[in-house]
């Protein structure tokens, strides 16, 4: 005959852990939704000077002043282009005597771009919508209605804040 016994479960040092796991995570979701929307109701505003390299002089027409330019990567607005202006696109290339050579893109143009943007500017540089960071180098994918292109930022001017109650 068989005995039937229970085996009881105890507590051991995995199930610890597994809790305060648990308990950290869901400590660090509800800070980091408090924070963002600490960041919403303060915000600076800036002008952001972005350069468009080697874009097909066919699609410099798709570029419209007042569209809204959008992530590609989270789909959270970026800014709204308030002006542009193009330049030949150049390639240069090195010589072996250690000069270098530049020669025109014959399709292409770049174009130096001025985007308003809202963020928040701290020590560590400007924040788009308080958690995406960008500074002057910085890459970003951005899309419009009208066009998908790479920005290479040139250039931030934080000029105001906007208080928000």
């Amino acid at each position: 005959m068989k005995k039937n016994t229970q085996k009881t479960h105890r507590f051991n040092i995995i199930d610890f852990v597994l809790i305060v796991t648990v308990l950290a995570c869901i400590i660090g979701i509800f800070v980091r939704h408090n924070l963002k929307e600490d960041f919403v109701e303060s915000t600076d505003t800036a002008t952001v000077t972005v350069m468009i390299r080697g874009l097909l002089k066919d699609n410099v027409d798709h570029l419209v002043v007042g569209d809204e330019f959008y992530s590609q990567r989270n789909g959270e607005k970026v800014g709204v282009l308030k002006a542009f202006e193009t330049k030949p696109a150049k390639i240069r290339t090195p010589r072996m005597d250690g000069t270098i050579a530049t020669t025109e893109y014959i399709d292409r143009t770049d174009v130096m771009c001025t985007i308003e943007v809202e963020g928040l500017s701290s020590d560590e540089g400007f924040m788009i919508g308080g958690t995406d960071y960008i500074g002057c180098g910085t890459s970003l994918l951005v899309r419009s209605l009208n066009i998908e292109t790479e920005w290479l930022v040139v250039d931030i001017d934080v000029h105001g804040v906007v208080r928000e109650r």
